[in-house]
């Protein structure tokens, strides 16, 4: 077994080669040793056969030629700074960064045995008050003398703003046994795109995405009751012809509109 090197430059990994070289080792042998002291990924055995190709030649100049493509080695400390820098950095971002091959920045995580994790968004939390009442109403809702029958009559719909964002970027380069720390909701001022979900108790009914830029509106409101009619006609045509289905939503003005009052009227 050799010495681990105080060094993992290359001028140090260099005359190693060389010493192994001269005892008569194999290339895929000594590159296997120094990996097996140094660590996986500090020398390619093609580095390796390369190198003893040129000691074969009498070449005993310890420069790296000029060549194409990344090193193979990298300064520990370099990458640890560039992680705590930027935890969120993809093995491509550290290769521009560091200067390096792929594989080598890869190899060196696992080394660290570095894993990257998505971190635990932190939830709004409810008030006390708002808790307690929410239970409540379950609660009644529970108790409701009334049928199942009832329930299945309602079809409703609400809309959820759907963040754009780039969810690698949301990763952390993190030790194995750690989590990443927990980071905030996304900004209510990112790029965004708003969704309008229909659904009853079966399960959604109809949904699409409001157009960039347009508004919810009575115009567009009563074009989505009109799309949500025809489904309803086509899965639940029972539901309609004996005009039993009940529309809920809340009190918005795009709901309380005259406009809105008219559509209803026709599809009635």
């Amino acid at each position: 077994m050799i010495l681990s090197l105080t060094s993992t430059t290359g001028l140090a990994l260099c005359l190693l080669q060389h010493y192994m070289y001269n005892i008569r080792l194999s290339a895929r042998a000594a590159a296997a040793e120094i990996c097996e002291v140094e660590g996986e990924g500090t020398i390619r055995k093609t580095a390796t056969i390369k190198w003893f190709k040129r000691f074969e030649d009498g070449d005993l100049d310890f420069e790296d030629k000029p060549r194409s493509g990344r090193p193979s080695i990298l300064d520990e400390e370099d990458l640890r700074a560039a992680l705590e820098d930027e935890p969120s950095s993809n093995t491509r971002d550290l290769t521009d960064k560091l200067g390096v091959a792929q594989r080598t920045v890869v190899n060196y995580l696992h080394k660290f045995d570095f894993v990257y994790k998505k971190p635990r968004q932190d939830p709004y939390e409810l008030t006390e008050s708002q808790a307690i009442r929410r239970i409540e109403v379950c609660r009644q809702l529970l108790d409701n003398p009334l049928n199942d029958r009832f329930w299945k009559r309602i079809v409703t719909c609400d809309e959820k703003w759907v963040f754009l964002f780039n969810r690698n970027r949301s990763r952390r380069w993190v030790p194995r046994d750690q989590n990443p720390p927990s980071v905030a909701r996304q900004d209510h001022f990112a790029k965004k795109v708003m969704l309008r979900v229909w659904w009853n108790v079966d399960g959604v009914v109809h949904f699409e995405l409001v157009p960039d830029g347009r508004a919810v509106d009575a115009e567009l409101y009563s074009e989505q009751l009109e799309r949500v009619y025809n489904i309803l006609m086509q899965h639940y045509p029972t539901l309609i012809r004996q005009e039993r289905a009940l529309l809920q939503h809340d009190n918005a003005p795009a709901h309380r509109a005259n406009l809105t009052k008219e559509k209803l009227g026709e599809l009635d």
